[in-house]
């Protein structure tokens, strides 16, 4: 890869969007209300029945596994007074029902309302007519996506465009979670993908990381001030630990040069952002918090299932 110097400056985004409240809504409806949105992993929705609370921005929403394993999602709310249906993170529907605690409004895993108990009989009430308020859903490589914008959402392979190719060999759908962590970061969403698109910071902040990759030693990238065509690892090291050494066999399935390959870094804006070494996947699953907040959900390694993992 060639890199070149910028031939003049360029501005940076106006402060006040990383700031302000009205510019942080605006971004909401544009950005995490209209796009595909990494909520899940599909392993964590294994069950019929199983169900996960996750949050987009200001919304609520419950991902449920139906009785054939098909994710459907909705807006976290009852049709009748708005109460609350899930307060948990996470369970399972055990009668398949999704029962709101308030006034027990009943619906089946398809969101249909199916009973409401204690109601006086109103000749115009039709049941049918009322469901839980749906978000599409989608998945890619055993992540689970959602979009506020429903029926009228485009296709997801539209969003992903070239990511199923680059990562074809990789099999992310055979990956399980070994770890998660969740932290909430301080600082508005912009700057966490500023700060992943780059590595200039890696020497003085990653010292660990520039004493196994050595072209981030110096200027923080490959191929900035030396022959380098792409990042190499230290000698003896063989993956990103602290020390260099692997601990786990490598991606079944991979190309020699993928083998070598020190990560391969993507990003589907505004919330998934994920670098693939040859052993395993560290996605980052991002929420904003408002204005001047975000949370960033990490299983800090997915490892390869053992009965998948045939070289």
């Amino acid at each position: 890869m060639e890199r070149k110097a910028l031939q003049r400056l360029e501005p940076g985004l106006p402060a006040r969007w990383y700031y302000d409240p009205a510019h942080y809504a605006r971004e909401l409806e544009v950005f995490w209300y209209g796009r595909w949105i990494a909520v899940a992993r599909t392993g964590e929705l294994a069950a019929p029945g199983d169900w996960r609370v996750v949050r987009i921005g200001t919304q609520s929403l419950v991902i449920v596994s139906g009785e054939k394993g098909k994710l459907r999602a909705f807006h976290n709310t009852c049709r009748h007074r708005g109460s609350v249906l899930c307060t948990e993170e996470a369970g399972n529907f055990a009668r398949r029902r999704i029962v709101c605690p308030y006034h027990a409004w009943t619906y089946d895993l398809a969101g249909q309302l199916v009973a409401t108990p204690r109601r006086m009989e109103t000749p115009d009430f039709d049941m049918r007519a009322l469901r839980l308020y749906p978000a599409a859903v989608d998945t890619w490589g055993g992540f689970v996506f959602l979009n506020l914008a429903g029926e009228a959402a485009a296709p997801l392979r539209q969003s992903l465009g070239e990511l199923p190719q680059r990562f074809a060999r990789y099999g992310f759908e055979r990956l399980a979670i070994g770890k998660r962590i969740v932290a909430e970061v301080k600082a508005n969403w912009k700057l966490l993908a500023e700060n992943f698109s780059e590595c200039f910071h890696c020497p003085p902040v990653h010292p660990e990381l520039c004493r196994v990759v050595t072209a981030y030693r110096d200027a923080g990238a490959w191929g900035l001030r030396g022959p380098e065509s792409k990042g190499e690892y230290a000698a003896g090291a063989e993956t990103l630990t602290l020390d260099g050494r692997a601990r786990l066999p490598a991606i079944a399935g991979l190309t020699e040069e993928e083998r070598r390959t020190i990560y391969v870094p993507a990003m589907l804006p505004p919330g998934l952002f994920q670098l693939a070494t040859d052993e395993n996947m560290a996605p980052w699953l991002a929420q904003p918090l408002p204005p001047a907040g975000i949370s960033a959900e990490a299983p800090e390694r997915e490892i390869e299932l053992p009965d998948s993992n045939v070289a």
